[in-house]
């Protein structure tokens, strides 16, 4: 009987395991089928790697196993090409990022396009850095670039005429005021003293440094860091003593810049004409409060009754400190501690907006006409690095080599050394080698 049974064990035996390797072998076949795509599928993906070269300025674009399609292709590129951004042109207003909080973070970025869908993602972005892009981007209601901006390579078409318009009372007002500020400067020679002259570089600091690039711009704009509230205010208002506005006014206006970087809505933008990004934005209310009339994109700052009272009663305090500096130093100290101080530190800033815009070099793939101008940076404390600063709007520090001076910088390491700054934002090694413009 045992005899008996060994063959049909056996039996069993090799049938268990045949039945076995064919479930392996099929196992195996399937896995290989999902894997290698059909060639229907292998016909898609050649398709759509065509297309998307074809929309990215007719570059090759190396199929690449981890990262394919449209995403894989412009983040490539973006790397490697200064033709092709990161920046949103669509019609529709993109979200700020002039204060990303922690969750928006490069992944969170790409999987919105994502969800808008692969085939829409290169028609997100447009190139602007080589002259035929900036032609093109310049063709705004039918007016094609004509002119170049002076040792540049920025094309320009002027769009509305500086003096021979019409007049708005406040751009009344706004010339009258600068040209008065600029009058005021002629005395500047003969009231000279070194008491007022210290004034001068005094309120040059506070009022530059401390009050417009720190706290209106750094903090306020961008919330690069955080600081106590009473501290917070009392930066903001050094920057109020700049006479560029309220920080309401002027922290909302940088923030529609941002957003709509030399597009159309971009307040100051050289396609404009250089004349334009310096001042002339300042000087036509018709056409700029059309950009930068909606403060909602502040709203924070809106709710505190602290900016409220500042938006409310502004011109009173920039009055106030005009006789104060009379009173404890008499007209030498009125001429240098206000007029001079004021127009040097007005100059300065439309320069970051106008040069910086026209002149220098380029580290970071942004997408607009920003440049790295290092006297600029000298002389604004900082924020002549602009092409770095338009590549990290949040972060705290615009001279991102050692050899950059960045003096609000400074300013921010001594507050976070005293305890009275914190949430530092500084972009890390790995964003800024993603968007760093490669050598030929």
């Amino acid at each position: 009987a045992s005899f008996c049974v060994a063959p049909r064990a056996f039996a069993r035996l090799a049938y268990v395991s045949k039945m076995a390797a064919m479930a392996l072998a099929g196992g195996i076949a399937l896995h290989a089928r999902a894997g290698a795509p059909s060639p229907a599928r292998r016909g898609r993906m050649k398709m759509t790697t065509t297309t998307t070269s074809a929309k990215l300025g007719g570059a090759r674009v190396s199929a690449r196993p981890s990262l394919g399609g449209d995403r894989g292709a412009l983040m490539r590129l973006s790397r490697s090409s200064r033709d092709v951004t990161r920046r949103r042109v669509t019609p529709t207003t993109r979200a700020a990022i002039t204060a990303p909080e922690p969750e928006q973070s490069t992944a969170g970025v790409w999987r919105r396009i994502v969800d808008d869908g692969q085939a829409h993602a290169s028609e997100l972005w447009a190139s602007v850095n080589s002259a035929a892009a900036a032609a093109a981007k310049g063709t705004w209601e039918g007016i094609k670039p004509v002119k170049k901006v002076l040792w540049s390579d920025v094309l320009y078409s002027p769009k509305r005429e500086a003096f021979l318009r019409k007049w708005m009372p406040t751009d009344i007002t706004y010339a009258s005021f600068i040209g008065a500020m600029h009058a005021g400067c002629l005395l500047a020679p003969f009231t000279f003293t070194w008491s007022a002259f210290n004034c001068f570089l005094v309120m040059y600091f506070i009022t530059g440094c401390l009050g417009i690039t720190l706290s209106y711009h750094r903090q306020l704009s961008h919330k690069s860091f955080t600081t106590p509230k009473w501290l917070e205010y009392a930066l903001a208002y050094c920057g109020a003593m700049a006479v560029q506005g309220d920080p309401l006014e002027w922290a909302s206006s940088h923030r529609h810049h941002h957003q709509h970087c030399d597009t159309p809505k971009d307040p100051h933008t050289p396609y404009e004409g250089f004349w334009w990004s310096h001042c002339g934005w300042l000087l036509d209310n018709e056409a700029t409060l059309k950009r930068v009339g909606d403060r909602s994109n502040a709203k924070e700052l809106a709710e505190q009754p602290f900016y409220q009272f500042m938006e409310k009663t502004y011109m009173w305090h920039v009055l106030a400190w005009a006789l104060a500096f009379y009173a404890i130093g008499g007209l030498p100290w009125l001429v240098w501690g206000f007029c001079v101080r004021t127009c040097w530190v007005y100059h300065i800033t439309w320069a970051v907006n106008s040069v910086a815009h026209v002149w220098g070099s380029q580290t970071f793939n942004t997408g607009d006409l920003s440049r790295n101008n290092w006297w600029i940076g000298v002389l604004a404390f900082g924020e002549g690095w602009h092409n770095n600063h338009h590549a990290f709007e949040f972060s705290a520090r615009h001279g991102l080599e050692w050899w950059q001076i960045d003096m609000t910088w400074w300013c921010v390491c001594v507050l976070k050394f005293l305890g009275l700054a914190d949430k530092v934002k500084l972009p890390s090694e790995k964003q800024m080698d993603r968007i760093r413009i490669q050598a030929a």
